[in-house]
């Protein structure tokens, strides 16, 4: 759906309200970036003024205090003309300044308010302090990541920061949506602990059957990551069709019937490390072997 004309508060700080207010920025949304005087956090990480820049670009940047009279005299009338306010803060805060929804909606009835927790506004973890790492421990995610060193891998990315901001977007188009037919807003809230746990519902059903699981954290020599001559290679062929189009095409057609062995690894491996990414590219052509390279970031925008 179109935001256009749509005006986003966001009081968020860190990735996950920046991520969502982007999200909603994209699609024509005008947002208002909230800071407190002390500046969002995340400028105070290293490297942080590119970060911000990334997440908050094109958008509006106010500074105000919302503990002083002016600030939230000043934040209380761009309350009123906003359709969406986004808030990353732990629960009861905006509370204890008066500024939670039942506060604001009694001034704008139409406002969709939106509160990215991270455990939720009840239970006994609610009022913890806590970051991504830690919603992927508690709702059993990192568990299901490959070992190294005998510890699970942390992710390369903030999965549950990001999956928070998508999911807030989502809420927020959804009571937007909703609006429409009422006139009036609501309170939608994510927590990102449980939107993670419900990530986890496939390997879940998996235990619950006795089942060992799928195996995609490069336990299969069709799901895998392999080095190569120059860099890295990823098979992705979990389809019959496609292993077997693959084994055909790096001449191994003795592992067809090996697709989910995972000693197969080392043989595929023996056979792709002699070459580099460009010359499997040439060998593998538009072929359907679910095989692309590994890029660095710099590779990706180049691609």
């Amino acid at each position: 759906m179109s935001l256009d004309g749509v005006r986003v508060l966001d009081l968020s700080r860190l990735l996950p309200g920046g991520y969502c207010t982007q999200l909603l920025q994209a699609q024509g949304a005008t947002v208002l970036k909230v800071e407190s005087p002390a500046g969002d956090p995340i400028r105070r990480l290293p490297g942080g003024d590119a970060y911000f820049e990334a997440l908050h670009h094109d958008k509006q940047v106010l500074t105000l205090d919302l503990r002083s009279p002016s600030g939230r005299d000043a934040f209380l009338g761009r309350v009123l003309d906003a359709d969406v306010l986004v808030e990353g803060f732990r629960p009861g805060r905006m509370e204890r300044m008066a500024l939670g929804y039942a506060a604001l909606a009694a001034i704008n009835p139409a406002l969709v308010y939106c509160a990215i927790t991270g455990y939720g506004s009840d239970g006994p973890l609610a009022r913890r302090a806590g970051h991504d790492l830690n919603y992927l421990a508690v709702s059993g995610a990192l568990s299901l990541m490959p070992r190294r060193d005998g510890a699970p891998a942390i992710p390369g990315l903030q999965v549950a920061d990001l999956a928070g901001g998508l999911q807030a977007a989502f809420l927020i188009a959804a009571a937007l949506t909703s609006r429409s037919k009422t006139g009036r807003g609501r309170r939608v809230e994510v927590s990102m602990t449980g939107l993670m746990r419900s990530w986890t519902a496939l390997p879940r059903a998996a235990q619950r059957a006795g089942l060992a699981g799928i195996g995609l954290t490069g336990d299969l020599p069709c799901y895998h990551v392999y080095a190569v001559a120059d860099g890295f290679l990823t098979v992705a062929a979990l389809e019959g069709v496609f292993w077997a189009e693959f084994c055909h095409a790096i001449d191994r057609e003795d592992l067809r019937g090996r697709q989910f062995d995972p000693e197969a690894i080392e043989a595929v491996q023996a056979t792709l490390r002699g070459a580099t990414r460009a010359e499997w590219a040439a060998r593998f052509g538009n072929r359907d072997v679910c095989v692309e390279p590994v890029l660095d970031l710099a590779e990706s925008e180049d691609d």
